[in-house]
């Protein structure tokens, strides 16, 4: 017996998280935010894998510019 389970929704930013992969240490602008605090607090999600296209924690780094969100895939090693 077994017990059916839909597929799951598609995960925001899993295109780009799985670019990222094929594409380690090349920095990329993952958007553009409101304001530089939601910019900031989007970038530290990324980084700490609370975003799920963005696990496991630690895989990828990110950084502000002003509002822009930019990120990397490092698979865990600081290059």
């Amino acid at each position: 017996m077994y017990e059916y389970r839909p597929t799951p929704v598609r995960i925001k930013y899993q295109d780009l998280a799985d670019h990222m992969k094929d594409n380690p240490g090349v920095w990329v602008k993952v958007r553009t935010a409101n304001t530089e605090a939601a910019a900031w607090a989007a970038a530290q999600q990324i980084k700490t894998g609370r975003r799920a296209a963005f696990r496991p924690a630690g895989d990828y780094d990110a950084y502000t510019q002003g509002c822009d969100i930019v990120a990397r895939y490092t698979g865990g090693q600081e290059s």
